[in-house]
């Protein structure tokens, strides 16, 4: 049997994190978040002022812990209001996010449970033939407030209109559903009512 591989896209604060995590918890699958690659290249771009590097190494999946070259890059670090402005600029650039795209590849194919990704163009661009295709939206205000709590209000409804706007309006994998994606509006329904209504899709194909 194939490995299973699902996507979900979907602009920042509509919970495709939380989401992602229990269901691949609940179909035994590994997940990881497209974003923790683009936040740890930021993250060495602002220490070093580069942005090539000679060996990308990812130590553990979850947490996430990875080496760019000399300088190791742990989970904890990632979530800054620094890193998310640098993280979705250089997430235009076509060779940082023709890298990526390698590196996300690997991950799949090292992986020998399949997986759950979460992103911005998992369906679209990534993996377009994944099994089940799944795009999470909500409300700027819902969305805002989530993103307050990740980011200790250092996130603004400002800082998430202005990410959007960059996100679907870059000339490289802008944000878009996915063709055959499962559409959710993550404001209508429980974690567990949406866990349960993908479970069921799944289970359909």
């Amino acid at each position: 049997m194939n490995k299973i591989l699902i996507t979900l896209d979907g602009p920042s604060g509509v919970g495709k994190t939380t989401i992602g995590k229990k269901l691949a918890n609940e179909l035994n699958l590994d997940f990881f978040s497209s974003g923790a690659l683009y936040r740890a290249l930021a993250k060495f771009n602002l220490i070093t002022k580069k942005i090539i590097f000679e060996n990308f190494q990812i130590d553990s999946l979850a947490p996430f812990k990875c080496k760019i070259d000399k300088i190791v890059i742990t989970e904890k670090e990632l979530y800054t209001n620094s890193l998310n402005e640098k993280s979705s600029e250089i997430a235009q650039l076509s060779e940082v996010r023709g890298v990526i795209q390698n590196i996300l590849h690997s991950i799949y194919n090292e992986s020998s449970k399949g997986l759950v990704f979460e992103g911005r163009d998992m369906g679209s661009v990534v993996f377009p033939y994944a099994n089940l295709k799944i795009y999470l939206d909500a409300s700027e205000e819902v969305r805002s407030l989530r993103r307050k709590v990740q980011s200790n209000n250092q996130e603004t409804i400002d800082d998430i209109r202005a990410r959007d706007m960059r996100d679907k309006n870059r000339v490289n994998s802008p944000l878009v559903v996915p063709e055959g994606a499962l559409l959710i509006q993550t404001d209508k329904f429980t974690i567990d009512e949406i866990i349960i209504f993908i479970k069921e899709k799944l289970e359909l194909q």
